[in-house]
């Protein structure tokens, strides 16, 4: 048995709806599991005696193919001294599991009554609190804490809290927040969708894995897809309507930034990111997306893909209203009795038909727009691009947006506002199309819209591809076998330095 990392979820994560410390362990193959709990426990209960804590916690416990993931509540001010606790703990049960002695109290124990000692902050306890009993959102982390988002927020330096009665809780509240999440097409979701609110007269904070941008102007880039960020978006005062781009990894590693939020969307899961932090399989995967939707209020939605029977198995436990998108053009029956049951029952689609975008529910039907008056779908033949836009115009109409902003929003949003997602370039006569494909789902949805594009004037085909290192090798693998298919003339392959083994 060995650690492999002790860390905090700071919101709703794969474990609970609340923070959590985590601890995750790798298994042998003689390693148990309930003898790793036990030991585990008996560990940080020791600790936990020594620094005069109450007993241990209740476990929320998550097996893997190999190890466990687990975790428990903890108060939010001290959740960094638990953290130490639990590494403790799971490192000195790793020594008794190796025939080895525990590891002595001191002198960590004395490391981590002083860091109680600093951490613990009353004051953060009382605006957690008071905020939850007004129904607000609180944001905290190591340097800084919020209430309320956006327009309506106040924040504070960690060591500089006020009393919870000082507050002019009058004046804070929250704003339309979504979150959009999924295997492929979040980052264009995300950014149609901030277009859209943008037109519809709202100042838009977004997230996503190229940037975070503010009224359509980008003021960082980099992977912004995890709690960090959302923070970072939900605390200006000059943003009224949030779409926060939400991945796995930010998921997995420190949970949500918010408790609840008024829709999500969930584009679709695939294969893909399997492999790390225990997440071995498409159904695992799919309770990580989960964790997104779970997060809307009742009274909110979630858009889900018709296409992917998992997100439609998900939606029947779900509280919220569930919208669902799908593409009738594509040759799927099961979609096709998933939408019908689902307008039978009174349920709101949003599909792509007859080369229009259609709202339907019921018996009734209203246009928005054709396919050809969306540059990002090539007039329909990049299919992904159709089923993101029906997407986007599911989550739009959920957050209370009409349909005339949204046509203005959909028209506008040229490829070139999307870059390196179905990004065409022509130079010197040679037509150049980015995309950030990198799994064979992605690869295969970019080369059917490349054979469309060549339709006219085949020429000659290039592909130049690269692959992240963390994938397995039948990963890396069916990303070759996708790139092939396509028949290219010449493949090129391109190191990422950032990205190798």
């Amino acid at each position: 048995m060995q650690l492999v990392d002790a860390r905090r979820l700071t919101g709703p994560n794969l474990l609970s709806r609340s923070p959590q410390v985590l601890v995750e362990l790798a298994f042998d193959v003689a390693d148990d599991l309930q003898a790793a709990l036990a030991t585990y426990s008996t560990e940080l209960g020791r600790m936990r005696k020594a620094l005069d804590l109450p007993d241990c916690p209740a476990l929320n416990v998550r097996a893997h193919r190999g190890g466990a993931v687990i975790g428990y509540d903890a108060a939010i001010d001290v959740m960094l001294a638990c953290a130490e606790m639990s590494e403790w703990a799971a490192l000195s049960a790793c020594e008794l599991a190796a025939g080895r002695i525990a590891l002595p109290l001191e002198p960590k124990r004395l490391e981590i009554a002083q860091q109680l000692e600093r951490d613990r902050s009353p004051r953060l306890l009382a605006l957690d609190a008071e905020a939850a009993r007004r129904g607000i959102p609180l944001f905290w982390d190591d340097e800084e804490v919020s209430v309320g988002a956006g327009s309506r927020s106040a924040c504070w330096p960690r060591g500089a809290l006020p009393i919870a009665a000082d507050v002019h809780w009058d004046r804070l509240g929250t704003v339309p927040i979504s979150l959009v999440t999924g295997t492929n097409g979040k980052t264009t979701c995300t950014r149609l969708l901030a277009r859209i609110a943008r037109e519809a007269g709202m100042h838009v904070g977004s997230t996503s894995s190229d940037e975070i941008a503010v009224g359509g102007a980008v003021i960082d880039t980099g992977d912004w897809t995890g709690p960090a960020a959302a923070r970072a978006v939900l605390r200006r005062k000059d943003i009224d309507f949030a779409v926060l781009e939400t991945a796995r990894g930010g998921i997995l590693r420190r949970g949500l930034a918010i408790a609840e939020c008024d829709a999500a969307l969930i584009t679709n899961v695939s294969d893909d990111h399997l492999g790390g932090y225990g997440i071995d399989d498409l159904e695992a995967m799919m309770r990580v997306k989960a964790v997104a939707a779970e997060a809307v209020r009742p009274s909110g939605t979630v858009v889900l893909n018709a296409h992917d029977p998992k997100l439609v198995a998900l939606a029947e436990g779900l509280r919220p209203r569930v919208v669902f998108f799908a593409d009738l053009s594509r040759e799927d029956p099961e979609a096709r009795a998933v939408i019908a049951r689902h307008r039978a029952s009174g349920g709101h689609c949003v599909l792509a038909e007859g080369g229009r975008i259609v709202v339907a529910s019921g018996d009734t039907r209203r246009s928005i727009t054709e396919f050809g008056a969306v540059p990002i779908t090539f007039g329909g033949a990049a299919g992904y691009n159709v089923e993101n836009v029906a997407a986007a115009v599911a989550m739009a109409g959920a957050l209370g947006i009409g349909d005339e902003a949204i046509v203005r929003g959909l028209t506008s949003f040229n490829p070139s506002d999307n870059p390196r997602r179905g990004e065409l370039l022509e130079r010197r006569g040679v037509r150049v199309l980015l995309d950030f494909g990198h799994n064979p789902d992605g690869i295969r949805a970019v080369m059917r819209l490349v054979r469309s594009l060549r339709a006219d004037s085949p020429g000659r085909l290039t592909v130049i591809a690269g692959a992240a290192g963390d994938r397995t090798d039948p990963d890396i693998e069916a990303v070759a076998r996708a790139v092939l298919d396509a028949e290219p003339d010449r493949v090129l392959l391109r190191d990422l330095q950032g990205y190798l083994r």
